[in-house]
């Protein structure tokens, strides 16, 4: 339940940042990179805590850590496709 509202988090923190840099006036590309290392960091840092705090091994975390980063990553690039193409 914990990697689900992470990715949810993740994914609502994409939206803002697109809608509201966008607003600023913030171009695609700054926001995407701004979001891929604000978003790995911080999944780093739930690795760490997952690791230190749950107890969990590394090698757990890795994987999780992948799939929490992937994700909102994917639909960054989905947006990013179909946003263009349009």
């Amino acid at each position: 339940m914990h990697t689900t509202i992470i990715i949810f988090f993740g994914l609502v923190l994409l939206a803002l940042m697109l809608f509201i840099g966008e607003k600023i006036g913030f171009s695609r590309q700054t926001l995407t990179y701004s979001f891929i290392v604000l978003w790995l960091a911080l999944t780093m840092i739930n690795g760490v805590v997952g690791v230190v705090t749950a107890g969990q091994s590394v090698t757990t975390e890795m994987v999780v850590g992948s799939i929490v980063f992937g994700v909102p990553v994917a639909a960054l690039v989905l947006f990013m496709v179909l946003s263009t193409e349009t």
